[in-house]
């Protein structure tokens, strides 16, 4: 059976998704409880790599096991959420196609970035705390290149042979003294969600105007881009 879960996790304390065999990291956290629950190593894939720090509301991961074993799905998220850590849960849990695969199968993916303009010891664990004023007008019209563009590889920290992406939006909101960026494509590069947010902020204070964005587009800009922190980053949904 192919089995697909829904997860939503606080990553602050995990080194990312992907297994490491010295870290502590989500993937390694269910596959350790999947291999608890029915007795045999389980590898799970996810639909994205979420890095170090990064949570999730919408994670998506899929499985194969020789039969269900529990009376019935509910019965499986039930002892999964009861044996994984409290920062981790499983929302819920499907059969799926032989052919399906989290990763390769996704067709977008949505990540939102938070940002509080003050100090605020209550929310500030899953945002960037930015202490200076933002124009969002022009943070608005700089999010409108990255929407032009088709290769993104100069905002990957790790140069990537196949830098083309279909960026679908980019919206920026306010709200009282919160800055929400949402941000849908049919994939990502490594850190890139981040280094776009970093390059907005600067445009935002006013260190980099549009002419730099476009600059940085084409690798063409001397300044090293700002990697935004990964507190305030979560991808909020995958699309199939």
């Amino acid at each position: 059976m192919n089995l697909v879960i829904e997860i939503e996790y606080d990553g602050t304390n995990y080194a990312g998704w992907q297994f490491q065999p010295r870290h502590r990291t989500i993937q390694g956290e269910i596959e350790k409880a999947l291999s608890q629950l029915y007795q045999m190593r389980i590898k799970i894939v996810g639909a994205s790599r979420t890095d170090a720090g990064v949570s999730a509301q919408g994670q998506i991961a899929n499985f194969h096991v020789p039969t269900l074993r529990f009376k019935d799905l509910t019965g499986l998220v039930k002892s999964l959420n009861a044996v994984l850590p409290d920062d981790i849960c499983v929302k819920q849990a499907l059969v799926t196609d032989d052919n399906f695969q989290a990763r390769y199968s996704a067709k977008g993916k949505t990540y939102q970035y938070h940002i509080l303009c003050h100090h605020s010891p209550l929310r500030q664990r899953f945002a960037w705390v930015v202490r200076y004023k933002l124009n969002l007008s022009r943070m608005r019209k700089a999010a409108k290149l990255f929407l032009r563009q088709k290769d993104y590889s100069a905002f990957c920290k790790v140069k990537d042979k196949d830098g083309k992406i279909i960026m679908k939006s980019i919206n920026i909101r306010k709200n009282r003294d919160e800055v929400f960026i949402s941000i849908e494509a049919d994939r990502f590069l490594y850190k890139m969600v981040r280094r776009i947010i970093g390059a907005l902020i600067d445009v935002g204070r006013d260190h980099r105007n549009e002419d730099d964005i476009k600059n940085s587009l084409i690798g063409c800009e001397s300044r090293s881009l700002v990697c935004a922190p990964a507190s305030g980053l979560v991808l909020v949904k995958v699309k199939y």
